[in-house]
């Protein structure tokens, strides 16, 4: 039996609003997460994509220098890097450690196509300083552990449906992020008893990013985690709301 969590979309960096750089991360959310880490000792840790935001060289600002003022990828990354990736490293020495490759930071390795200079220079395994104990998993790749299935969600289709479309599309039972919401699905079929299920996990970001013009959406902040043996499994998804958390009767803040 192997301790697993899976952490999502916390896109760690900044974005102009209001002429002002804020933040897109949550800190009080990803510190309920660690507390958390820190009391569970999982043998396993998923980061699962869009831990590094990369809004300096977004697809969404391209050509609009005025929105990616102050912005500057190697600062967020450092950061990222001091807050998750090394403390990760100090508290689980002999845990396995992956990160699964988002659209966002994709992004950096379309900039080596569109400037094949650089390449090598910003790759995000460079950026992050990812050494050989993470396993790295390319963008679209997934993450297998038991009878588990680790994507980002960015290859899901069906917008308020999405669970549902990853269940279908994986006949596994999945677990991705990329949407920022909660959503469950369940599919059992006549020659498999034990059926699927898809959970499309929670964000670690702030739930209301200036781009969203205030928009209603279905955001809402959480983490997966839970316990994978051999043949069997259970995962849970658990919500964070304003930076606490319950988990088996213990406050997480």
């Amino acid at each position: 039996m192997k301790r697993f969590v899976a952490l999502y979309d916390l896109h760690y960096g900044f974005e102009r609003k209001g002429g002002h750089r804020t933040p897109l991360h949550d800190l009080k959310a990803l510190n309920v997460v660690m507390k958390f880490i820190k009391d569970f000792k999982p043998h396993v840790v998923i980061l699962g994509g869009d831990m590094l935001d990369c809004a300096a060289i977004s697809h969404h600002t391209k050509h609009k220098p005025g929105q990616t003022e102050g912005l500057r990828i190697r600062d967020d990354a450092q950061e990222l890097s001091t807050l998750l990736i090394r403390p990760l490293e100090r508290l689980l020495p002999k845990s396995k450690l992956v990160y699964i490759e988002g659209n966002h930071e994709k992004w950096l390795d379309d900039l080596v196509v569109d400037i094949p200079g650089l390449e090598g220079l910003i790759d995000p395994r460079t950026v992050l300083r990812l050494g050989r104990r993470w396993q790295w998993i390319p963008q679209g790749g997934a993450y297998k552990l038991g009878k588990l299935v680790f994507i980002h969600g960015d290859q899901v289709s069906g917008g308020e449906h999405a669970a549902k479309a990853a269940t279908v599309a994986y006949e596994a039972n999945v677990r991705f992020g990329h949407f920022h919401t909660h959503q469950t699905y369940t599919k059992t079929a006549a020659v498999d008893a034990n059926g699927h299920t898809g959970v499309c996990v929670p964000c670690l970001c702030k739930k209301g990013p200036g781009y969203g013009g205030r928009r209603p959406n279905r955001w809402i902040q959480g983490f997966q985690w839970g316990y994978a043996g051999s043949g069997i499994f259970n995962d849970y998804t658990t919500v964070i709301i304003n930076g606490k958390a319950y988990i088996g009767g213990k406050l997480y803040q």
